[in-house]
């Protein structure tokens, strides 16, 4: 029987490769990333086993001696993870597991590319992508290179890490503004990227290639509703023209294997996508898409020869999916007078609140599976 051991953190990205694993009929190991005790307990169907791995250990040597012991212990015959830092770092130390156990991350070289958005906006370029302009700062003087008309801005990391203090995502009304943020920074090895803010909901593409170099799905959802910059709702859509063929152009630019999910502002008037960036991941979506019927995970493992078929798998006849956790935290903020520009669409607090209660009634909760009521009723109801 196939065997697999997921390094990670508890989640709804856990969750999902739990109970993909179970319908796909392979064995789950898991190396859940906590200090706390009570994280290591089976929480989830489907899964054989479950060990505590501290977060001291991330990014050490003895982190890889840990993971190699335990692959060995279990016989682990393929390693995924989630999240940029850990997927560049197995992908570096893939020698101390491969060949009796394979690491299901590209090339350290090429995943290190990939991660910088200067290097993805180069692509997206050369593939023929719609992109809105750009502007990359790195000191407080280059504020003076943006156009008025490009304000407000939002901004983004060039690559996570690379900027001290670190952000994910901050809005600039001002050219004034924007020089004193850029003031803040006492590190930045890639520049910060700029472009000018929109307020139009995402569309999302999830995608899965082979080592092959074979697209083995690819699907697109709209994000109708967001909350703090992500999505808080999706729904199936309809690529727009040429959109689908663009995405397998860039991935094969980028040698990128695996699965992988862009995101682009759209315009659904004009049906037109403007490219904001790739992750080489599993994400904020994976869970949400899998109750479409896109079995992300699965994927993975079939892209990389771990499997070499597919249980498919039925999708809701729900039209929107959202996670009703979520839901209730954005209840939460509206009442308290949180929301931001990043929150879409912008409407009254009356009508977020309302669209909430709409969606907690009828849409599909992205967690919860009557197949195992224990890691639903986990997730849902923890601190």
């Amino acid at each position: 029987m196939t065997k697999v051991l997921l390094l990670g953190n508890c989640g709804p990205i856990l969750l999902t490769v739990a109970r993909s694993c179970w319908l796909q009929h392979v064995e789950l190991h898991l190396l859940v990333v906590s200090r706390k005790q009570r994280d290591c307990q089976h929480h989830f169907a489907g899964v054989n086993s479950v060990v505590l791995f501290s977060p001291d250990l991330i990014g050490t040597a003895q982190g890889i001696e840990a993971i190699a012991k335990h692959i060995k212990k279990v016989g682990a015959t393929a390693l995924i993870t989630m999240g940029d830092r850990n997927l560049l770092w197995l992908a570096e130390h893939r020698q101390a597991f491969e060949p009796s156990c394979k690491v299901l991350i590209q090339s350290s070289e090429s995943l290190w590319q990939i991660l910088s958005k200067c290097y993805q906006l180069e692509i997206a370029t050369s593939v023929g992508f719609q992109i809105l302009p750009v502007y990359s700062l790195i000191t407080p003087n280059d504020s003076e290179s943006v156009s008025d008309s490009a304000f407000p801005l939002v901004l983004r990391p060039g690559r996570d890490g690379d900027i001290l203090p670190a952000f994910k995502v901050q809005i600039i009304k001002s050219r004034k503004q924007l020089s004193n943020f850029l003031q803040e920074f006492h590190l930045v090895q890639s520049p910060i990227i700029a472009q000018p803010f929109m307020v139009l909901p995402n569309l999302v593409v999830h995608g899965v290639r082979s080592t092959e170099g074979r697209v083995l799905d690819s699907r697109a959802y709209i994000v109708s509703r967001k909350f703090e910059g992500v999505a808080l709702s999706l729904e199936p859509y309809q690529f727009p023209a040429q959109l689908e063929q663009l995405c397998n152009d860039f991935v094969e630019q980028a040698g990128i294997t695996g699965c992988y999910h862009f995101d682009f502002l759209f315009s659904p008037e004009e049906k037109m996508a403007y490219f904001l960036e790739i992750n080489v991941r599993m994400g904020g979506t994976t869970d949400k898409v899998m109750q479409f019927g896109y079995d992300e995970p699965a994927l993975l493992l079939q892209a990389y020869g771990v499997i070499s078929s597919l249980s498919q798998i039925a999708g809701t006849k729900h039209v929107r999916v959202v996670n009703k956790r979520a839901l209730l935290k954005h209840i939460l903020w509206v009442i308290k007078g949180k929301i931001t520009e990043l929150d879409y669409p912008c409407v009254s607090r009356y009508r977020h609140i309302l669209y909430s209660c709409r969606d907690f009634l009828f849409a599909k909760d992205s967690v919860f599976d009557w197949r195992d009521i224990r890691g639903s009723l986990w997730f849902h109801l923890r601190k």
